[in-house]
């Protein structure tokens, strides 16, 4: 299965509404590059990303390379902050992406609200 991005431009970050599912890390590497695209394009650093029907597929591993290909492109430097609403059906996927990023100096959080998320986004 594919996914599908939809991207709107709110008064203080971007919405980023996912649908579908990925299964392999050239695919998630490929969201994370549009979203991080998107960002520039509009100028937006904070990003409110809604992935409650967005399935996430992936084996630790790929979860860990995507995370070093974000940081070998340098992401975490863009100082992006992203508060991410993730699939409640896919909890153990979204922490090991959470973590992983982390990790790596990223500025990014999981949440099971959209309000929490929108507070923690713009305080």
């Amino acid at each position: 299965m594919t996914y599908t991005q939809i991207f709107t431009i709110k008064d203080s970050y971007l919405l980023c509404i996912t649908d579908g599912e990925v299964s392999d890390v050239e695919t998630f590497i490929e969201w994370g590059l549009k979203l991080v695209d998107k960002t520039r394009h509009c100028q937006r650093t904070r990003v409110l990303v809604d992935n409650r029907t967005f399935r996430l597929t992936l084996s630790p591993l790929d979860i860990i390379t995507f995370a070093n290909f974000m940081e070998d492109q340098g992401v975490a430097k863009l100082g992006l902050r992203l508060a991410v609403l993730s699939n409640p059906y896919n909890p153990e996927s979204s922490r090991l992406v959470e973590t992983a990023l982390v990790n790596r100096s990223a500025s990014y959080k999981g949440f099971q609200s959209q309000r929490g998320a929108q507070e923690w986004l713009c305080p």
